[in-house]
């Protein structure tokens, strides 16, 4: 067996990450229920049989919690063979939401999708085959199926793909071909990818030893917040002269994702993907998903959630202005929009972090088309400072995360930001794991430290400020609205 620096952690990065993604938590800025009249429509499209109109109708019920009736229209336009309600459906039947829990049944509709070249579809296939839930556990099949899914561009499928030729499962041992695939899924901006590619040029593996592009890679890993990431980093550079690591940083700073092939990958402490979290066909320009952000510079930059703008094809903050991606970290779930000018501009909390028990404000757009047209803000309390698995890059807070808040700011009694709304826990999936337990006031940011790194990566001029003096939360509101912005999403 080969010495490898880093191959024992290589393998345990990409296991780690699956697990995360399935602990339960729901992304909630995807496929918002869009106006009352448009609802009126697609009910009606649906009952005359419309698959698309079902698809439709089921992902607004799964963000309604009514995953029984989920289900039920998932269920119909699966069997008239719609791809993405196939793969939804077998997404529920995966975590047992609105349908018995069912490794079979999730397998069968995954395959039917993925045979019809779901991307999304076919990486779940290849997981299920890879852990044999379902099935007969298959490494080959495994690879077929993650295969399939990279060469669409899904960044984690290629970052899975490049694992099994790493080690050789279910295809020939193979460094060159681990390291292409690594590669695709780096230039993604994929974190695993570009943690995973670091080590092989730290370990000369697949490619010369190359120590200036091991920093580049780890370094961008890091700046998503990457634990694993940062250590080996640092431990690459204690092997470096400094103008080694002054061209590796430059590398890093100049680097800009590739968009020719981008394709979901889950996000980080993401949740089994929730029907609905991909958008769903509709008219051209139509509006299928709906988001929150907030402007972090007075040159018109809007962070939000990389989940709410994934798979967009324009992105308009109303109203009506369309909005450019210009930067999106899928570890991080973070995503930097090229917006208007604002009227005002957010600024981080300085000095002193947040701590446990402090008070929060959340502000956002929830449920637009439903609730109130202007942003929605709700109160609590910061509970952790790390999130499912001790993930610091999140915290936990009471304050309810509704569908459309992902994006908003989450801020102090100072007015400052303290994180990026992103997610609440699923307290079924809680509730099955532990027995009965309902977990109460779960949900989640991105925490300021995260969000910072990653507009320090890009290179945004955003503003810090002292929390020393509390304004009260109606002061901190009015404030708010006036840098947040509702995020639309349209194909």
């Amino acid at each position: 067996m080969r010495t490898r620096n880093l191959s024992f952690w290589r393998d345990g990065v990409l296991v780690l990450s699956m697990l995360i993604a399935l602990t339960g938590l729901h992304r909630t800025g995807m496929a918002q229920p869009v106006a009352a009249a448009q609802t009126s429509d697609i009910r009606m499209r649906a009952e005359q049989g419309d698959a698309a109109a079902q698809t439709r109708l089921g992902a607004m019920y799964a963000l309604g919690q009514d995953d029984r009736e989920a289900a039920r229209w998932f269920r119909r336009a699966a069997e008239q063979g719609y791809a993405y309600a196939q793969f939804s459906l077998g997404n529920m039947y995966d975590d047992g939401r609105g349908v018995p829990q069912d490794d079979r049944e999730a397998v069968r509709w995954y395959q039917c999708a993925a045979e019809q070249g779901h991307a999304e579809a076919q990486f779940y296939l290849g997981f299920m085959y890879s852990r044999g839930r379902g099935v007969l556990q298959d490494n080959r099949e495994a690879a077929r199926w993650y295969r399939r899914a990279a060469e669409q561009g899904h960044a984690e499928a290629q970052a899975r793909l490049g694992n099994i030729y790493d080690f050789g499962r279910g295809v020939p041992e193979d460094d060159r071909e681990a390291v292409r695939w690594y590669q695709r899924a780096a230039e993604q901006g994929n974190t695993h990818g570009q943690v995973l590619l670091g080590s092989m040029y730290a370990d000369g593996l697949g490619v010369p030893q190359d120590y200036v592009q091991a920093h580049k890679w780890l370094n961008l890993a890091a700046a998503s917040s990457s634990p694993q990431a940062r250590e080996w980093r640092d431990d690459v550079a204690a092997r470096m002269s400094s103008s080694q690591i002054a061209e590796a940083q430059r590398l890093a700073r100049e680097w800009r994702p590739s968009t020719s092939a981008a394709s979901p990958s889950p996000p980080p402490g993401g949740g089994g993907r929730r029907p609905g979290d991909s958008p769903i066909p509709a008219g051209r320009g139509a509006i299928v998903s709906t988001g929150s952000g907030f402007f972090v510079s007075g040159e018109g930059h809007v962070l939000t959630n990389a989940h709410v703008v994934r798979n967009c094809a324009a992105v308009h903050v109303p109203p009506g202005v369309a909005a450019r991606v210009v930067a999106r970290g899928d570890a991080s779930d973070l995503a930097l929009l090229d917006g208007p000018p604002p009227r005002a501009v957010a600024s981080f909390r300085a000095g002193r972090g947040i701590r446990p028990g402090a008070e929060v404000v959340v502000v956002g757009y929830p449920l637009r088309g439903l609730l109130a047209s202007e942003a929605n803000v709700t109160h609590g309390n910061v509970s952790a400072l790390a999130g499912p698995g001790d993930d610091r890059r999140l915290l936990q807070m009471t304050a309810p995360v509704q569908p459309g808040n992902s994006g908003g700011p989450v801020l102090d009694l100072a007015g400052r930001v303290v994180g990026v709304a992103v997610a609440r826990l699923d307290a079924q999936a809680v509730a099955r794991a532990t027995g009965g337990a309902l977990p109460q006031n779960v949900n989640f940011a991105v925490g300021a430290g995260t969000a910072r790194a990653f507009l320090d990566s890009e290179g945004v001029p955003y503003e810090t400020a002292p929390a020393d003096d509390a304004l009260g939360a109606e002061r901190v509101v009015a404030d708010a609205r006036l840098f947040t912005v509702p995020v639309e999403c349209r194909q």
